[in-house]
């Protein structure tokens, strides 16, 4: 055989060789994507902190909420009013209203009281 027939025979080797390298590739990539999604999703539930509404444990991220937002995460009612449980007594929340929310933090639900007649 001459070098002019052994051109396609290296060049095809040479081909496998470079697509099993780039397949070694694509799964060590699809590894590491797998794990940092993996550290993600564990970051994202460390986060999150213990909240009591009506007697129920819920995890919720710490921080500012919207009151409505707030309530819609929890499953609340929209026409119940979200009040906060302090040492004072309740405090109703407005659901317009910007509330720092921490962990061990209680709250209830009731029906809105009065309205126009």
């Amino acid at each position: 055989m001459n070098r002019k027939e052994n051109l396609p025979i290296e060049a095809e080797a040479k081909a496998l060789k470079d697509l099993e390298r780039a397949e070694g590739d694509l799964k060590h990539a699809e590894e590491e994507v797998r794990e940092a999604v993996e550290e993600l999703e564990k970051t994202k539930r460390d986060d999150l902190v213990t909240i009591t509404m009506d007697g129920i444990d819920h995890r919720v991220r710490p921080g500012k909420w919207l009151v409505r937002d707030l309530k819609a995460k929890l499953g609340v009612d929209p026409a119940k009013v979200l009040a906060e449980i302090t040492p004072q007594g309740l405090k109703d929340l407005d659901d317009n209203a910007e509330i720092e929310v921490h962990a061990h933090e209680k709250f209830m639900t009731h029906a809105r009281s009065g309205g126009s007649s």
